[in-house]
């Protein structure tokens, strides 16, 4: 999560301090040649020196310099501290604006892999089956070993309408998996909502946090309010998280007041202990039950861990992604800047979620498909059978799911009644306009509403 911050204060240090190195450089370095970090930038500057006098070709400083802040922050060994540079820079303010180019998917890295933490509902990963947990291997056939996040998104991104191909790595898949996607403008829908038909249980999905999210929650609840919905599911799977203050903000609609969010600490510990309280009334008083998965990340995590802890909700799910740090943006000037990471949150009861995350209340897996079953679907998607059958099918019903088993037993597919269905299910709606909840196939939401119906 990204709290904003410009400080002008800072850009003049910055300024002051570039021209002190290379303006006045040889009588600051010196008059402090003992103190180590001059000594450092010393060695610095003689690089620099070298390269603009020496090097077989002419270098541009600001590439020089751009690489340089690149290396100091890639020091730090921290996924999530990055220099952002002009294009960087315009492509956060999209992703936090709510709008963005792209193919929709967010990525971290674990464990020396870029991980996929979770593509986004209606994009393009999601209709081309990116999963959470997905490694992405290759980028457009070349091995991405070595490049920092950066790079990698960088060649993730790019004019609307090319494509790019993904290579990943998926558990309990052999082989690695070639995926084209088309780079499109996105628009992020971060909130839906509805009453589950035939219930008396509202529905809530956030599928990240940006600067309306809310907002839009507000009126979800208030909608809920009017109708008499005292029964709350809120779906955060797959919620890679976003912006500190929606998940305080959102928090506060149903915590009483005063209750403690989150906590953050940095570098000094209790010196720099910042508390989160909620400052209302709870907007939504009713049950609850949040569901949760692997793909639930950051800003997802903080309002789960607020909720639970207060006791005011219970998890539902799968752990958490565990992604429990907090980072501040910088400017270094109106279209550059540096993120970088300077505290840990706490969840209320003092945990850290970090590299952990958190366990849900009930665990409940999400439906599984067996490496036999996809064996066998490797074979439907690789000889076009499912394609050929979609082209001439678009509606889900009893005739078309009669048609698709006749399909695979003339084609010696063997799958489950519940896997052939899903599979076909899941490809007509990659062409079509998702329901926004599906008791079907989805168990865990299944779950989620005997539960909160017991409570």
């Amino acid at each position: 999560m990204i709290q904003w911050l410009k400080k002008r204060s800072f850009h003049i240090i910055v300024i002051s301090f570039l021209a002190g190195i290379f303006i006045g450089v040889n009588i600051a370095f010196n008059v402090s040649a003992q103190e180590p970090s001059f000594k450092y930038l010393d060695f610095f500057h003689q690089v620099y020196q070298l390269i603009r006098d020496e090097y077989v070709e002419q270098p541009e400083s600001k590439n020089l310099f751009y690489g340089a802040i690149r290396g100091m922050i890639a020091s730090l060994n921290d996924p999530f501290s990055r220099f952002l540079d002009e294009q960087d820079f315009s492509q956060l303010k999209e992703e936090t604006s709510g709008e963005f180019i792209g193919v929709g998917i967010e990525i971290s890295a674990k464990n020396g892999d870029i991980v996929v933490v979770s593509p986004i509902e209606g994009t393009p990963a999601m209709k081309a089956g990116i999963q959470p947990g997905d490694i992405i291997y290759k980028i457009d056939n070349k091995p991405i070993k070595d490049k920092n996040i950066n790079d990698i998104i960088s060649l993730i991104r790019g004019k609307p309408h090319t494509k790019v191909m993904l290579t990943i790595i998926r558990e309990g898949i052999d082989d690695p998996i070639d995926i084209e996607l088309e780079r499109l403008p996105i628009k992020l829908q971060s909130v839906n909502y509805a009453v589950i038909d035939n219930t008396d249980i509202g529905y809530l999905r956030i599928k990240v946090f940006s600067e309306d999210t809310s907002s839009e929650v507000k009126k979800a609840l208030q909608y809920f309010q009017k109708n008499n919905i005292q029964k709350c599911i809120v779906d955060m799977r797959w919620n890679p998280g976003g912006l500190l203050d929606q998940a305080v903000a959102i928090s506060d609609m149903f915590l009483p007041k005063d209750a403690l969010i989150v906590s953050t600490k940095g570098r000094s510990g209790k010196d720099t202990l910042q508390e989160y309280r909620s400052t209302t009334i709870p907007l939504y008083t009713g049950k609850c039950i949040i569901l949760v998965n692997k793909g639930s990340a950051s800003a997802s995590e903080i309002v789960s861990g607020a909720l639970k802890d207060n006791g005011r909700a219970k998890l539902l799910g799968e752990k958490t992604f565990g992604k429990g740090s907090v980072q501040k943006f910088f400017n270094l000037d109106e279209d550059t800047g540096i993120t970088l990471t300077i505290a840990k949150y706490y969840t209320p009861s003092g945990v850290s979620i970090h590299g952990i995350g958190i366990q849900p209340d009930y665990t409940v897996t999400m439906a599984t498909i067996s490496k036999e079953e996809q064996k066998q679907i490797n074979i439907l998607l690789k000889e076009k059978i499912l394609q050929n059958f979609i082209d001439k099918h678009s509606k889900y019903d009893e005739a078309t799911r009669k048609e698709f088993k006749d399909v695979l037993e003339k084609n010696n597919i063997k799958l489950s009644d519940d896997t052939a269905n899903f599979i076909l299910k899941s490809e007509i709606y990659r062409f079509a306009k998702k329901p926004l909840y599906d008791l079907e196939f989805d168990n865990q939401l299944s779950e989620a509403m005997k539960i909160i119906n017991v409570q």
